[in-house]
């Protein structure tokens, strides 16, 4: 079984035990625009306290750590790496059960928020937050992060995927960025090339990377289907999601323009240039164009319509668990440091992160790197077809499940799309029988 069941079912296992309530701190309804509520501030500081903080940051928020604690002298962060998603999920439902959790943590988007939300220990963040504050919030990123009609976390490190694409290549054949998914297949049988004449694929047209079922997710949805429902409903073997496995077993064995089973090199093949298009995350932009320095241009795009154009969400958020009052309230006047205009606005730009606040997009800082870079502001200009889909248990069996599927489709021309997928949703059915 692998590492992501593990921690799903055993989390599942806490959600049905799950503790009673505490006393939960109220909304403030005098917050300024950063997001720091002046009142809870106050109240912080009133008290030395220092935070536990739980990080998937390797450098462990260092830079916004020490501005914080510059600005919040009272109030100290304890800062500890745990790891990626997958670790920290694991850590965390360690901790529920030791009853050892820290004050603040980082959770990857399908990582077990629900599953702690059940465990009656994490405090929906929407408490700590007054209206303007949660207005301020694209309506898309609070989707994400919905359960049982309550907000968890709070958005923080939000990436949307596109098509990033070799110009140059393209520039080369004549081609223009592929604006729909039949454009994509035909772009990319055109650059599948053998580039020395040895009977081997040098370049290939297109590829995803590692975090394919990602990319499965709009391919479904802009055919009109969906996943997981505004009700909670999983329907992970509906025609649509059948119609879009069966689109990258098709790049693979009929188009042959796609290398099967290539996800995890693909970020590499790409920068150098071994790949003509790829779907990964807008927060690799800075990275990507780094790594791809002076060797060829890159070309950034939307990620191509079918019927429809619709653009999931990725990335981490931030969320609190229960202690005491002056420690939540400490713990919030942190997080809203983390997310507030001018750190979300940095963010964004330092990486291509999205801004998850409506106000960072207004910063000057933010409008002069749209204007600097024609690439950003695509990968802004894209959020415009942002799609949320509410947090589920099944999440890591979904992803775990749609990773499976892509593996059979891709290694096997014969594969039946609609089998794979029927076996996957008898597996969340059974699962979500048992959650319950």
């Amino acid at each position: 079984m692998k590492k992501t069941m593990i921690v799903l079912l055993s989390l599942s296992v806490l959600g049905l035990t799950a503790c009673g309530a505490a006393n939960q701190p109220a909304g403030n309804t005098d917050a300024g625009k950063t997001g720091e509520t002046p009142s809870q501030t106050t109240q912080a500081e009133q008290k030395p306290v220092t935070l536990s903080v739980w990080t998937t940051n390797k450098d462990l928020l260092a830079d916004q750590v020490k501005a914080f604690e510059a600005k919040y002298p009272t109030i100290k962060i304890k800062a500890e790496f745990m790891g990626g998603y997958d670790e920290m999920a694991q850590k965390v439902m360690a901790a529920v059960v030791s009853n050892t959790l820290p004050n603040v943590v980082q959770l990857g988007q399908r990582h077990g928020i629900p599953q702690m939300a059940d465990s009656g220990k994490l405090i929906p963040i929407e408490q700590f937050m007054s209206e303007q504050e949660k207005t301020d919030v694209y309506p898309a990123f609070w989707d994400r992060f919905r359960y049982k009609d309550k907000l968890w976390t709070i958005p923080y490190n939000s990436s949307t995927p596109m098509l990033y694409y070799n110009k140059t290549l393209f520039d080369q054949a004549g081609l223009k960025a592929p604006n729909t998914w039949d454009e994509l297949v035909k772009a990319a049988q055109t650059l599948t090339k053998d580039t020395n004449g040895d009977g081997k694929v040098d370049v290939w047209g297109f590829n995803t990377a590692a975090d394919s079922p990602w990319y499965v997710q709009p391919m479904t949805w802009n055919r009109g289907g969906s996943i997981v429902d505004k009700a909670g409903k999983v329907t992970v073997n509906g025609k649509e999601a059948v119609e879009a496995l069966k689109s990258f077993q098709d790049l693979v064995h009929v188009q042959k323009a796609m290398a099967p089973n290539q996800h995890n090199t693909a970020e590499q093949d790409f920068s150098a240039g071994k790949l003509a298009m790829i779907y990964k995350s807008g927060s690799a932009l800075a990275g990507t164009q780094k790594e791809v320095g002076q060797k060829f241009e890159i070309g950034v795009a939307y990620l191509p319509m079918i019927k429809d154009r619709n653009v999931p969400i990725g990335g981490n958020s931030l969320g609190i668990f229960k202690s005491d009052p002056d420690i939540e309230k400490a713990s919030w006047t942190f997080v809203s440091f983390l997310t507030n205009t001018e750190n979300a606005a940095a963010t964004s730009i330092s990486t291509g992160y999205a801004p998850i606040k409506k106000s960072a997009t207004e910063t000057d800082a933010f409008k002069k790197k749209m204007k600097e870079d024609p690439n950003f502001k695509i990968i802004m200009d894209q959020n415009q077809f942002l799609r949320g889909q509410g947090i589920h248990p099944a999440d890591s069996l979904i992803w775990s499940g749609l990773v499976t599927a892509l593996e059979t489709v891709e290694g096997d021309a014969k594969a039946d799309p609609q089998k794979v997928l029927d076996k996957l949703q008898a597996d969340v059915d059974s699962f979500m029988k048992s959650y319950k």
